[in-house]
């Protein structure tokens, strides 16, 4: 006689425990799990439900207990499949969200430099009107596409990054501007200008501006200062659209689409199929300012980092 897998498994994925599951992915997990787990090795010794943890033998109910108690091995990234450094990545997270919090129960009606003490209201004005005073005028894209007839590659993705900035600044003024009225009280403080003040006082991006940002882990003023940089490169990008001597990849708003773009121009001038062709990669020995003049081919950047 043999064990109707097939039926059990969907007796289980769709009828018995399946059947209280709501969420389709989550259904979808438990049949990846039965699929997995209920075939003919079960009654064999030979399959393991993680990794060091063998199937049980046949036994009565405290007997399974005491086999998980004594052979379930510690909790570990590896138990589900994922690579040991996720167990970092993880930690490093979670530190990064308690010291977050720690940080907005801090007492926010003092300054935390020298001086006289400074109210939560006039730190974040002081805030706001520095951020308002620095903060460069959107790009006028109509007037840029004028310039030049010709959409290179490399100029498609300046004006896709003029047009990201764009939606940046203007959600910065915004947000800033509704802010500095609602504290002026000419208007009513919401929920998203309370979060904004928070962010503002804690030194820390807003979640409506790091939406609609490149990925950044930095403290309000250092994010700021790199936008400033980002706005500077495009400034020299967009005179007269061509390629800068280094960009800086890191500052971009969609990096992938400037590497792209240095495989569709090199295909053009080749003639070559772009499908083919792959990105490599030399480390120099000069810095930026070495530079004063993009390569022939390709693309000089800066900005990278290694993590580990």
């Amino acid at each position: 006689m043999q064990v109707p897998w097939d039926d059990l498994c969907f007796l289980f994925g769709e009828i018995m425990y399946g059947g209280h599951i709501t969420d389709d992915w989550d259904r979808r997990l438990c049949k990846t799990y039965l699929r997995e787990f209920m075939h003919p090795k079960m009654f064999e010794g030979e399959l393991s439900l993680c990794p060091g943890f063998l199937v049980p033998p046949f036994t009565d109910y405290s007997g399974y207990h005491g086999y998980i108690d004594e052979h379930l091995p510690p909790e570990n990234p590896t138990l589900y499949g994922l690579h040991p450094n996720a167990e970092l990545e993880c930690l490093t997270v979670a530190s990064d969200n308690l010291l977050r919090k720690l940080l907005e129960l801090q007492p926010q009606d003092s300054s935390r430099g020298e001086g006289a003490a400074q109210s939560t209201e006039e730190k974040v004005k002081s805030v706001i009107e520095d951020i308002l005073e620095r903060l460069p005028e959107e790009y006028n894209m109509a007037e840029m596409l004028t310039k030049t007839t010709e959409r290179s590659p490399y100029m498609l993705v300046c004006l896709q990054e003029c047009e990201r900035m764009n939606r940046l600044l203007a959600e910065i003024r915004k947000s800033l501007d509704e802010l500095d009225l609602g504290l002026k009280g000419d208007l009513t403080i919401s929920s998203s200008m309370e979060t904004l003040q928070c962010s503002l006082f804690n030194d820390s991006v807003p979640d409506s501006w790091a939406r609609l940002s490149y990925p950044s882990t930095k403290t309000l003023a250092q994010w700021f200062g790199d936008l400033m940089c980002s706005c500077r490169e495009l400034d020299s990008w967009t005179q007269d659209f061509v390629l800068p001597a280094v960009v800086w990849l890191s500052g971009l708003f969609n990096p992938q689409s400037f590497l792209t773009a240095v495989l569709q121009s090199i295909a053009r001038k080749n003639q070559w199929p772009l499908d083919k062709m792959t990105l490599t990669v030399d480390v120099t020995k000069k810095t930026k300012d070495d530079f004063g003049h993009p390569p022939r081919e390709g693309a000089y950047i800066h900005g990278l980092f290694m993590e580990g």
